[in-house]
């Protein structure tokens, strides 16, 4: 059951919070008849001022209703009252032209309206005798008064959905899941919301190539990933429905639209909900084609991302092809795959790469890319096998190189201070170097660092 409190509390305009409160205390002390008719009085004010709001944005659907508000307040009382009323009576539906209300909305508040009217004239029924509102019926009407209206800001179908995308390819796009969340899915009315959440899945899935976004395809559909798992946290089933409206097309894309999508939406269950077993099987196929390629290849930032979900144990049963074409990779390939989605599954990895390491520029790299990402997921045992391999391995001793492991002795702090032993192994090995054995000294907290 709706907490109506709750929703109370959430009236989106500050000025009718009190008035919506008056009403909820109305039901809540047995008075169904003023409830229902402060419920319809909040809606109208609403609704009006909605209207100014979208006016003043340039809105051209609004400007009868704003000229004659503004017309009842520079009128005399006689005159301003009439006009008001004509105005209430095509409220709803100037309402659902602005977008605000849709046709189920605008049937329930005109219920709401028919009630207001019965309970503020009870003496208009066939043998005059007095409507006698119900509890129920004033709950009710509370409940969705709130829920079409009085709870949401002035947003449009179409244009929340245009503020979405603006804000989504903006140069200066922050992904931020409370902003999101609250601006585009809990602010807004559900058909609204639906938009949304569609037009997110779509340019996640597909990548679609939009004239109007100034922004690569890939990195507009990296980010609308990033808001259908806001959404989805949200409301997991409506964004396994938007999803599923994309999936047909997505069987008939470009073999390179599949690779990039499983990377970047196949850790989130509505893809997985809503894909097709012979298109599973295919990028499975995908999958083992990678890992065959032939030595010393590189791999695509698409098939990085993608053989990254090697980390997640429901994926490597649901794409066998990940465990054998990870490991078949050669150390650079799987650095950047590591990177993609640093894990624990990773870190038994770690020192088989820093011992192939072949040049000073590739162990940077490698270290950049796998071995500090991963360091707060590494036990101790695991920690000293990296050390070992860093240490003996003289290619992992680029410029760099002493400063990245003072930056991992910080972040495996997890581990605790027993952890600072397993660099004496290799300080004795730098001890004739004096610049790079007080740098590590000194960084690990390290006594000597002074006496040298």
């Amino acid at each position: 059951m709706i907490d109506l409190e709750e929703r109370v509390n959430r009236v989106f305009n500050p000025d009718l919070r009190p008035l919506v409160s008056e009403a909820y205390r109305c039901y809540v002390s047995g008075s169904a008849r003023g409830a229902i008719v402060l419920t319809w009085t909040a809606v109208c004010a609403d609704l009006i001022a909605k209207a100014q709001i979208l006016h003043e944005e340039g809105e051209s659907h609004a400007r009868d209703l704003v000229a004659d508000v503004e017309l009842a307040q520079g009128s005399a009382e006689s005159e301003a009252i009439p006009i008001m009323l004509a105005l209430e009576k095509t409220l709803l539906d100037t309402a659902e032209k602005l977008e605000l209300i849709d046709f189920t909305q605008r049937k329930q508040l005109e219920r709401i309206r028919d009630d207001r009217h019965l309970c503020a004239h009870p003496s208009i029924r066939p043998l005059g005798e007095l409507y006698e509102p119900t509890m129920e019926y004033a709950r009710a009407h509370l409940a969705a008064a709130l829920e079409a209206v009085l709870i949401h800001p002035p947003s449009q179908g179409r244009k929340i959905v245009g503020s979405f995308l603006k804000h989504v390819v903006d140069p200066g796009f922050v992904y931020d899941t409370e902003y999101l969340t609250h601006t585009f899915f809990d602010r807004v009315r559900p058909s609204a919301r639906s938009k949304v959440v569609e037009a997110a899945a779509k340019f996640a899935v597909l990548a679609i190539e939009d004239p109007a976004i100034k922004i690569k395809p890939e990195k507009f559909a990296d980010r609308m990933a990033k808001c259908l798992r806001s959404f989805a946290e949200r409301d997991a089933d409506l964004v396994k429905k938007a999803v599923a409206k994309q999936m047909a097309r997505l069987e008939t894309a470009e073999p390179s639209v599949q690779l990039q999508a499983l990377g970047r939406l196949g850790d989130l269950p509505a893809f997985w909900a809503s894909l097709g077993t012979p298109v599973r099987n295919l990028l499975n196929t995908k999958i083992e084609t990678i890992g065959n390629r032939a030595p010393y290849k590189e791999i695509t930032t698409a098939e990085a991302q993608a053989l990254a979900l090697v980390a997640h144990p429901e994926l490597r049963a649901t794409l066998p092809a990940l465990i054998e074409a990870f490991s078949k990779l050669w150390y650079i390939p799987r650095a950047d795959i590591i990177a993609q989605r640093p894990d624990p599954y990773f870190t038994p990895f770690l020192p088989a790469l820093l011992k192939d390491v072949g040049s000073f520029d590739r162990g940077q790299e490698v270290a950049e890319k796998a071995v500090l990402p991963c360091a707060g997921f590494l036990t101790l045992p695991e920690l000293e096998q990296v050390l070992t391999e860093w240490n003996d391995n003289d290619q992992c001793w680029g410029r760099a190189m002493p400063g990245y492991l003072v930056e991992l002795y910080t972040l495996t702090s997890h581990l605790g201070e027993g952890r600072r032993r397993l660099w004496t192994p290799i300080l004795e090995d730098v001890r004739g170097d004096e610049r790079v054995f007080n740098l590590i000294a000194s960084g690990i907290g390290s006594t000597e660092a002074s006496s040298t």
